[in-house]
């Protein structure tokens, strides 16, 4: 439900129970190390609180299966969450995911439409150990388009999350496959962001995300953001990122983009798209 003009963050991760704390652990790791410090604190409610005061006035929190069997019980818990943290002029739009070794990938996809109110659906190919045109994907996938739900694809294999240019391919094969399917490449495919930003003429349904990869912005550049202004969408990471979304957001306006541009990227695409999904 759109609750009015405001940023929409396209990419967090509220993550239920264990699997937040096992993958916060992983981040944490890092700040000790020195690497980075992080933006946000691991509590869902001091998060949201954080990015409410930053201008964000909806996100798309979504979880990722590492394994088969666990889809259904992070579907189920992503929608709690969503309930939880939507009202107050804050709306916050719940993501499913799915494993491409599931017994009945279509029928996970199809519950967290029907039973669980999701609207879009995230898929992690390095954590869940698949490529994105995994044949076992393709009745999951067949769902989703038919109910025109936003896919977001974290491409990469490599362990430090980005992706090289030859991983792609997939992503053209998989917009062939399912034309009417809107795809969000999140990352914009960092730190091959200047090859990925091909695909924007190759298929139609191919849109792009902004997220950092924890503290670099994907490497893009002002006439990618013009032209592709109506597929790109604004996202942060949070809570496990080191760029607050303050700081992501002005390094969009050093841009210099023109208003629709900008309006359309931080929110109007992300409120089209899930107007859209029924």
């Amino acid at each position: 439900m759109e609750m009015g003009p405001g940023v929409v963050d396209s990419h967090v991760h509220l993550l239920p129970g264990r699997i937040g704390e096992k993958v916060r652990a992983i981040f944490e790791a890092g700040e000790r190390s020195g690497r980075f410090t992080l933006a946000y604190p691991a509590g869902h409610a001091e998060t949201v609180a954080i990015l409410r005061s930053e201008g964000v006035t909806g996100i798309w929190s979504f979880p990722y299966a590492h394994r088969p069997e666990v889809s259904e019980g992070l579907n189920e818990a992503s929608a709690a969450i969503a309930r939880e943290f939507t009202g107050d002029g804050f709306d916050v739009t719940g993501g499913g995911t799915v494993h491409p070794s599931e017994d009945d990938p279509a029928g996970i996809v199809e519950r967290a439409l029907a039973v669980h109110g999701l609207k879009v659906l995230k898929l992690h190919c390095s954590v869940g150990g698949f490529r994105v045109d995994d044949p076992g994907l393709t009745p999951a996938l067949s769902v989703a388009e038919e109910a025109r739900m936003p896919v977001i694809v974290h491409l990469g294999h490599s362990s430090d999350g980005l992706t090289e240019e030859h991983e792609l391919d997939a992503v053209s094969t998989v917009c062939s496959r399912h034309p009417g399917l809107p795809f969000v490449l999140a990352h914009c495919g960092h730190h091959s962001a200047p090859a990925a930003a091909r695909l924007f003429g190759m298929h139609g349904n191919f849109h792009a995300d902004l997220t950092p990869v924890v503290t670099a912005p994907p490497n893009v550049g002002r006439d990618m953001l013009v032209a592709h202004a109506d597929r790109i969408l604004f996202g942060s990471d949070a809570p496990n990122t080191a760029i607050r979304v303050a700081d992501h957001l002005a390094w969009l306006d050093a841009f210099g983009l023109p208003d629709h541009a900008r309006a359309a990227i931080t929110g109007g695409n992300a409120r089209r798209l899930v107007a859209a999904v029924g």
